[in-house]
């Protein structure tokens, strides 16, 4: 559910700012799926090594979603991004909307995994304190 709805965010998004490209609601529902890959290698560090483990999967996790989205949707949403490596191309609009895209992404895997840490869901497992 929240993937659905952060695809029709991004589109209102979109629709507000006036940026329009070439990018579909299929290809939204594509890159906004990426995290749940993460948030379950998040969620398995967290039950074999505990706390420091779901830390670490998730900052890992997280520069590696965002190098990902920003590398690969910029050729969607700056189309003058194409033959450069900057993303200095095109408006400050779209720049904003690729940096809101790549960034929200672990935001949205923390909210959905933080209480696997915190809060009265928190593993316990026997002999270790989380």
């Amino acid at each position: 559910s929240s993937g659905i709805n952060g695809e029709y965010g991004v589109q209102l998004a979109m629709y507000l700012i006036s940026v329009s490209t070439e990018i579909r609601i299929f290809d939204l529902a594509s890159f906004s799926g990426y995290k749940y890959v993460h948030m379950i290698i998040c969620v398995t560090m967290a039950i074999f090594l505990g706390t420091m483990g779901y830390y670490l999967a998730f900052f890992y996790s997280s520069a590696a979603i965002v190098y990902f989205l920003i590398c690969t949707l910029r050729y969607i949403i700056l189309p003058d991004a194409a033959g450069s490596d900057r993303i200095a191309h095109g408006s400050k609009r779209r720049n904003n909307l690729l940096l809101l895209i790549a960034f929200i992404q672990p935001l949205i895997m923390f909210w959905l995994t933080y209480h696997v840490t915190y809060g009265p869901d928190a593993l316990e497992m026997p002999g270790k304190k989380l």
